[in-house]
């Protein structure tokens, strides 16, 4: 899994769908119900991956609790003191487990318990504990079902179906528990309870359930209790730090061994030297064993002829260099080190091993490569996905990629553009696994040429992290078989497309925007039929669908001629629409016609929640706007910016306010992405709404002036569109 979907502690993401979860199901058997002075006697644990159960990867231990075990605990799980005389002490088992757990998910049946008594034993044994993110399963089936009464575990089991074995062991309760769990997710799903935060929201409605857990002492700590408030820290302030700068060391990232040259060399030797290896410094070896290394830095070449002209090439680079080198050992953290790096205005540092000795360099160069590669693997998951499960980890990645570009100062349309990106490639993906298993269950590939169109925000690769499936099928006219019938190729194709998508955590589109529904899967000459019914009659129902297909773009083609299909597609409904005034016309009276959420004295309107939607009144108008405007001058770029640059262009007019309306588009979008962040990780469900109350002084007072300057783009239609 990408780094990118744990958060700042390593731990999984709040945004990871349930799907993809790695998850450690766990249970403990006990000398009693006293979390501070009970002990443990077994600990049972199972590895699951979404709802798949490994009982291959197993924990399964009997332990010493140090103590005599009651007779009232043994007549539960058969454990007595000769069972566990001679077998590991917890201080033997503790770390044993922490390391199976990792930063896994641990899940399990009144599992704050488990955690209680866990959480004492390592306080009483010295050893660290980190306390991990945890689903109780009994908390989710309260949640789902409010009038529940019995939420033991074999009642659930019964429920629902699954078998219970080794009843009151460890392990077989872990068993029982895990496929329980898996028996829930589907129910979960339903409810639209997709991620790990939104299933840890579920689990704090049983408020009943919750005291009484409370009372008994399980949750000691404030950070314990189920009411998941890190989740909301996680996604506010802590976002705006750059994850990869805490999370690796200088070990991970340094040049090595570094490149070395010896004091007598010429400036010309080194300069060839650092020219070959194409790097910026020089370590100069010391002249004998008690002198220390030097450095020689390009800066230092070229202020030396800077300097002293050609003829500095033949000083010995003894001359020049600097010693002894600033260095830090291999682990310190990179926020760290970059600190050093600033405070002594340094573009290189010397990294020292275990032993003191230099070992390698660390540059600022080095940082940005390997932080490049860092975010390519992302794209790798992508085509390394075989089951929608990976696509899934790919998904829940995307909210800590894209709060780490943020946090960089990375532009907000390029950062929607980079989630636009990883949609389609998700998209192409699914296709080609739908297409795989279509040849593998005997259907054979596909019968004729063919291309996947991704639609709306993604086609103009304005993506944000409120994702539905928006996509289309444009299909060759030769091909002859029955789009209508549910056994055709393309019918079986493009459902099994959509619900991978939607397995991957990309949800089914509430309006019905996709390619397994007859209306977005046609062939080529239906499309354009459609697109002249729809100019020639522009009804509010048409106007919505013209708004969506026009911002389309290829996701997935079958070769060459599915390219083809695409390029004619766009080229022939371009021309469709621009020969139509009234459905331009209609559209840009559709774009001015949204107000900015502003009140009486230019207030911002909020909502009972304190939240106001910034696209509707917002993002809307200009990106609608900016549509129609390219649509009636020929513009070919899907990007809102670019289409309002380009037809202010082709009109010789208004690029001033062309310039500030891609602004305020790019400022609107970096207020809705940041948002949506925060939500995700506290598993509330991303909207357009944004707390007004979460933005600082600057931009309430920033938005309070874009969403009063929104209505340039009603003046740029009335110029662009005129004559129409």
């Amino acid at each position: 899994m990408s780094p990118a979907a744990r958060d700042g502690n390593g731990q999984r993401a709040g945004a990871t769908p349930l799907i993809a979860l790695d998850v450690v199901v766990l249970d403990t058997e006990t000398t009693g119900l006293d979390i501070r002075k009970d002990r443990i006697v077994q600990i049972g644990a199972v590895r699951m991956e979404g709802v798949e159960l490994h009982p291959e990867q197993s924990f399964r231990k009997l332990v010493d609790p140090g103590m005599a075990i009651p007779e009232v605990a043994r007549r539960i799980h058969g454990l007595g003191d000769r069972d566990v005389e001679g077998q590991a002490t917890f201080a033997e088992a503790g770390p044993e487990l922490l390391a199976f757990i990792g930063d896994s998910v641990v899940v399990g049946h009144s599992i704050h318990f488990d955690l209680a008594v866990l959480r004492h034993e390592a306080d009483r044994h010295g050893i660290a504990w980190r306390e991990p993110r945890s689903l109780d399963i009994a908390l989710l089936a309260a949640g789902l079902d409010r009038a529940m009464i019995d939420t033991s575990l074999d009642s659930l089991a019964l429920g629902l179906g699954v078998p219970v074995e080794g009843r009151h062991t460890a392990y077989g309760d872990a068993l029982t528990t895990a496929r329980v769990y898996a028996a829930l997710i589907p129910a979960l799903l339903a409810k639209e309870v997709r991620t790990l935060a939104e299933a840890e929201n579920l689990s704090r409605k049983p408020a009943g359930l919750i005291a009484r857990q409370e009372e008994a002492g399980w949750f000691d700590r404030p950070s314990d209790r189920p009411d998941f408030s890190r989740a909301v820290l996680r996604g506010g302030s802590q976002r705006a730090i750059d994850s990869f700068l805490y999370r690796h060391r200088l070990g991970d990232v340094m040049s090595s061994p570094p490149i070395s040259i010896a004091q007598g060399a010429s400036l010309h030797e080194a300069a060839q030297l650092m020219a070959e290896r194409r790097i910026g410094c020089l370590i100069v070896d010391p002249a004998g064993e008690e002198d220390e290394p030097g450095i020689l830095t390009e800066r230092d070449v070229l202020h030396a002829l800077a300097r002293e002209g050609a003829g500095a090439s033949d000083e010995p680079v003894a001359r020049l260099m600097s010693s002894p080198v600033i260095s830090a050992p291999e682990d310190t953290f990179l926020y760290r080190a970059l600190g050093l790096m600033a405070r002594r205005n340094l573009r290189y540092i010397g990294v020292t091993d275990a032993g003191g000795r230099l070992a390698g360099v660390f540059t600022l160069r080095t940082l940005l490569r390997k932080r490049a590669l860092a975010t390519l693997t992302v794209g790798d998951e992508i085509a390394a996905a075989g089951r929608p499960r990976d696509l899934a980890r790919v998904q829940a990645a995307l909210p800590s990629l894209a709060a780490g570009l943020l946090a960089d100062g990375q532009d907000a349309r390029q950062v929607a553009a980079i989630i636009a990106a990883e949609a389609r490639a998700m998209t192409s993906r699914a296709a080609e696994l739908a297409e795989a298993e279509l040849v593998a269950a005997g259907h054979g590939p596909a019968p004729a040429d063919y291309a996947l169109l991704v639609l709306g925000s993604g086609g103009r690769g304005e993506s944000l992290l409120a994702p539905d499936q928006d996509n289309a099928l444009v299909i060759a006219d030769d091909y002859a078989g029955n789009l209508d019938d549910a056994e055709d190729w393309f019918t079986r194709f493009a459902a099994r497309i959509n619900e991978i998508l939607d397995r991957a955590g990309i949800p089914y589109c509430k309006g019905g925007v996709m390619a397994k529904n007859r209306p977005w899967r046609r062939r080529l000459g239906e499309w354009l039929a459609q697109a002249r019914d729809w100019a020639g009659h522009p009804s509010p129902q048409a106007l919505l669908s013209v708004d969506i297909f026009y911002d389309f773009t290829p996701a997935h083609v079958s070769g060459s001629g599915g390219s083809r299909l695409a390029d004619r597609l766009r080229r022939e409904t371009s021309e469709i629409a621009r020969g139509s005034l009234s459905m331009l016309r209609a559209l840009g009276d559709t774009a001015g016609s949204h107000a900015a959420p502003l009140g009486l004295f230019g207030r911002i309107k909020k909502d009972d929640t304190g939240r106001v939607d910034l696209k509707t009144g917002g993002l809307l108008p200009i990106v609608a706007g900016a549509r129609a405007i390219a649509l009636r001058h020929g513009v070919v770029s899907l990007s809102t910016p670019q289409r309002l640059r380009q037809a202010a262009e082709k009109a010789g007019r208004s690029q001033p306010d062309a310039e500030l309306l891609a602004d305020i588009h790019g400022f609107l979008m970096r207020l809705i992405l940041t948002q949506q962040i925060a939500d995700l990780e506290a598993g509330v469900p991303p909207t357009n709404r944004v707390r007004l109350d979460a933005l600082s002084h600057r931009d309430q007072d920033e938005l309070r002036e874009a969403l009063g300057r929104i209505d340039l783009i009603t003046h740029m239609l009335r110029d662009l569109l005129q004559g129409l």
